[in-house]
């Protein structure tokens, strides 16, 4: 057998090296694959858009979008949570501006007029979407938007996505479709009042506080308009005394997960006391969900907070613990001046740990948010 030692790696054949690209699910481990040498770049080069396809499969690990350490509103850092450290980069958007949601690594801004636009920062890529209309509130605010989530990546399905928001003090929800000219609202009476919202094995479900899950329907009207209407089924129905915030999010093995933050008040300072995860499993009758409480994720990590919820197999982010959440605040806990709640929380031990600690003197601005990086981009390469 030749030796490996003098091999031409260089001079691999492009199928062989088009295998071992398809087989990388980190993108950090594809950029560094593309700084090898010309032809592995040409090579890199040529899966851009099979990469972006592997990546929307694949979730990658989520960074922090953070300012910058002089705290100017136009400056921002990226957090990494496997080296611990942060690195500046070129967003082109202002930390003024309230950021409601973070999908398929696009944010979710909010303008004061309730506008959204999804801005992809590492792209430069604007999409402008109408005003969210909430009627019976005259006094309109950026914090009326709650959460945003995209049912899919824009970028690799254009006319394909939906957005979905909590808005209002009521937290109704509301949808649009790629290309729709506006809002589809949704009025369930009594009000039920959304926490988080996102996709599962292409299902929409929403959440309320303590476990109560909802199956978000979206079907045609029976007429010859375009127009949709919402409709919502309960699939889980149980309560809890504690004070809890509910989160819904996909394993990496594609299985449907509840989670419940407990939350303590002393000194009107807001602070995450314990976590408790479910596996919703469709084992029940009238399509109601069985919960299964959790003692680990299985190897994944998860990421919570005002982005969409998603979790990442660890076994492809080694440096990345495992049966762990990573937390930061989100809106539900965000006021201006308190100290920031966020950390790591160990499902197996119940221990917590710090990620990235937030200067006091940034204290004003609106609070880091995650952010999946995308192919667009080279400000992870070393």
């Amino acid at each position: 057998m030749e030796n490996s030692k003098f091999r031409d790696w260089t001079a691999l054949d492009y199928d062989v090296l088009g295998v071992i690209l398809n087989k990388m699910v980190s993108l950090y481990d594809y950029l560094q694959f593309s700084i090898v040498c010309k032809s592995w770049y040409f090579v890199a080069l040529r899966h851009k858009h099979q990469r972006s396809i592997i990546t929307s499969k694949f979730p990658q690990l989520p960074m922090l979008i953070v300012p910058s350490k002089n705290g100017l509103e136009k400056q921002h850092c990226l957090y990494d949570p496997r080296k611990n450290r942060t690195r500046p980069v070129d967003f082109k958007f202002c930390f003024n501006k309230r950021c409601c949601g973070s999908s398929f690594g696009w944010l979710i801004m909010c303008e004061e007029t309730l506008n959204l636009t999804l801005f992809n920062p590492f792209s430069g890529t604007v999409i402008c979407l109408p005003s969210i209309f909430i009627d019976d509130e005259p006094d309109y605010a950026p914090d009326r938007i709650v959460k945003a989530i995209l049912t899919k990546d824009p970028s690799l399905y254009p006319n394909d996505y939906m957005v979905v928001a909590i808005y209002s003090s009521y937290s109704r929800l509301c949808l649009m479709r790629a290309n729709d000219k506006s809002w589809t609202y949704s009025y369930p009476e009594p009000n039920i009042p959304f926490k988080d919202i996102n996709v599962s094995s292409d299902t929409l479900y929403a959440t309320e506080n303590n476990m109560m899950v909802w199956k978000v329907e979206v079907k045609n009207r029976d007429d010859e308009s375009s127009s949709i209407s919402i409709s919502l089924k309960m699939v889980h129905a149980k309560r809890t005394n504690d004070f809890v915030v509910s989160y819904i999010t996909e394993s990496s093995k594609g299985e449907l997960l509840l989670v419940l933050r407990s939350i303590s008040e002393e000194d009107s300072q807001l602070e995450t006391t314990k976590f408790k995860v479910y596996k919703l499993i469709d084992e029940c009758e009238n399509d109601m969900l069985r919960a299964v409480k959790l003692k680990s994720l299985d190897g994944d990590a998860m990421f919570i907070g005002d982005s969409q919820s998603i979790c990442v197999s660890t076994k492809y982010f080694p440096k990345c613990l495992p049966n762990c959440i990573y937390f930061i605040n989100g809106y539900y806990n965000y006021i201006p001046n308190l100290e920031q709640d966020s950390g790591i929380f160990n499902l197996e031990d119940k221990r917590f740990a710090n990620h990235y600690i937030r200067d006091p003197a940034h204290k004003n601005l609106p609070q880091p948010i995650w952010i999946i990086p995308t192919i667009c981009s080279k400000d992870f390469e070393d």
